[in-house]
């Protein structure tokens, strides 16, 4: 097996263990449902899931239509996933308020919805993305032709991601809770340039910016962890102290 027949399998498993820590991440998410930011976590983390989920079943399907519609639902969850992180990042605790903070999350929940409606229906307009009429049928990732509305897609989720990762690195900054805000705004910034590497130089194919965004969800399970346990059990210790 080559390079370019192993990189599909091997994005795509890391894209499966993603999605398997979604059981337990999501039983932590809702015990401190009533914490905190915890509901935007709960969020974030099933943006992550199907996001990941998604984007490793295009290869589970050799017909390029079948592909696009899984990429189409991937990008959904990429959508949540962001929205998820703006909301995670702006209620945390350590992070400082947005300015007109109802303003913000009415408008960007605002574009989430229309960008995944018309993400959804874009094989009715084509505003995002054709698939090409002579893709041949491979078990890879789908091959596209992205046109102007991939790109407003793609300039979304840096800014939803970007500020996230901003409010982080503010926190980090003023020495507030340097753990995880630190971890938080390097994980973040790590996942934004990611978006932007992908869906520039190879749009529509292999990306590693779903299976980066779900270190992010790592890190807040983690810190809810320690918050539980106060002392955590020595596998996970190992993982919080790689945090720090």
């Amino acid at each position: 097996m080559n390079t370019t027949q192993l990189t599909p399998v091997v994005l795509a498993t890391g894209a499966v263990l993603v999605v398997l820590t979604t059981y337990p991440y999501l039983a932590t998410a809702i015990a401190y449902r009533d914490r905190d930011n915890g509901l935007s976590y709960i969020l974030f983390l099933m943006g992550v899931a199907v996001w990941n989920g998604l984007f490793a079943a295009q290869v589970l399907d050799p017909s390029p239509v079948v592909k696009g519609f899984f990429f189409s639902i991937a990008t959904l969850g990429a959508v949540l996933a962001g929205l998820g992180w703006l909301l995670f990042a702006s209620t945390a605790s350590s992070t400082p308020a947005l300015p007109a903070q109802r303003t913000v999350y009415r408008l960007v929940a605002l574009l989430a919805g229309l960008e995944i409606a018309l993400a959804i229906t874009n094989p009715a307009h084509a505003l995002y993305w054709e698939i090409p009429g002579s893709t041949a049928a491979t078990l890879a990732f789908t091959v596209i032709e992205p046109n102007v509305g991939y790109w407003l897609h793609t300039a979304f989720l840096v800014a939803l991601f970007g500020v996230g990762s901003v409010l982080f690195g503010i926190a980090w900054r003023r020495g507030t809770d340097v753990r995880y805000t630190r971890t938080y705004a390097l994980a973040g910034a790590a996942t934004t340039v990611a978006i932007v590497g992908s869906n520039v130089f190879i749009a529509g194919t292999a990306s590693i910016a779903p299976l980066i965004a779900g270190s992010l969800t790592t890190i807040g399970w983690v810190q809810a962890q320690q918050k539980r346990y106060l002392r955590l059990p020595l596998p996970y210790r190992w993982i919080g102290n790689f945090l720090r």
